[in-house]
């Protein structure tokens, strides 16, 4: 479990060669998760969460990347196991590796970039696994590509409505005026558009929603355009 002790000061506690080569680590995790580091139990340092559950039933959290800066060799995690990465271990240098664990007895002994495409695969793979189950961590889990279009258009609906409570629901974010009720409008980032649902009922509306409609109740937005603000005020006011 994550806990409240400060990396910084855990890091003091290592050998120097350590703090440099997990100063390195520490870049490259955090720029590959948009996460900041954390403590997770004594020696681990974190990025991101995720939850997991064993064939006996036991299940927790741990982070979706991971290291630990020991004396011996650092240990780099990953969950997913080494299936996936065939190619880049024969690739990588020097190093050992068990059930979950890659062990480097120190950073120049193995290829950087290399190590830096394992560490990017497997921040995707525990991302398509794990259900976001905040809000915070839907908008991680947005494409790259689709995330600037996003964030602009969940805060525009924040500006139009202010007062409701945004939430995470049913796998997207959904604003509700009354916490215990169903939501009146939803968002969502997606590879090739950001949308909105549902499409309002208000028949000359919709007939300027037409060009935007998609199926029986969901508006969409191509990313390679500004996003309608008029016409999204209009949508959201209905709805709410």
């Amino acid at each position: 479990m994550p806990t409240e002790v400060s990396f910084a000061e855990f890091l003091q506690t290592v050998p120097e060669r350590r703090q440099a080569e997990s100063a390195e680590l520490i870049t490259m995790m955090k720029t590959i998760s948009g996460k900041e580091p954390v403590m997770w139990g004594p020696s681990i340092i974190g990025f991101g969460s995720q939850q997991y559950r064993y064939d006996s039933g036991r299940e927790g959290d741990m982070p979706q990347l991971s290291f630990s800066p020991r004396k011996s060799a650092i240990a780099i995690y990953f969950s997913e196991g080494f299936e996936h990465y065939g190619t880049e271990l024969k690739e990588l240098g020097k190093h050992r590796s068990s059930v979950s664990c890659l062990y480097v007895n120190k950073l120049a002994d193995i290829d950087a970039a290399v190590l830096e495409a394992m560490v990017k695969k497997s921040w995707t793979i525990a991302n398509a696994s794990a259900k976001p189950r905040t809000v915070e961590e839907y908008i991680a889990q947005v494409p790259a590509n689709a995330r600037e279009q996003f964030l602009a258009l969940r805060s525009l609906v924040r500006s139009i409505v202010p007062d409701l409570h945004h939430v995470l629901s049913y796998g997207i974010v959904g604003y509700k005026a009354d916490p215990k009720k169903r939501a009146l409008v939803f968002i969502s980032g997606i590879k090739d558009h950001v949308g909105i649902y549902p499409v309002p009922h208000d028949d000359e509306l919709r007939k300027e929603l037409a060009p935007h409609i998609r199926g029986k109740g969901s508006l969409w937005f191509e990313l390679d355009g500004e996003l309608p603000e008029d016409l999204i005020t209009k949508v959201v006011q209905e709805l709410t």
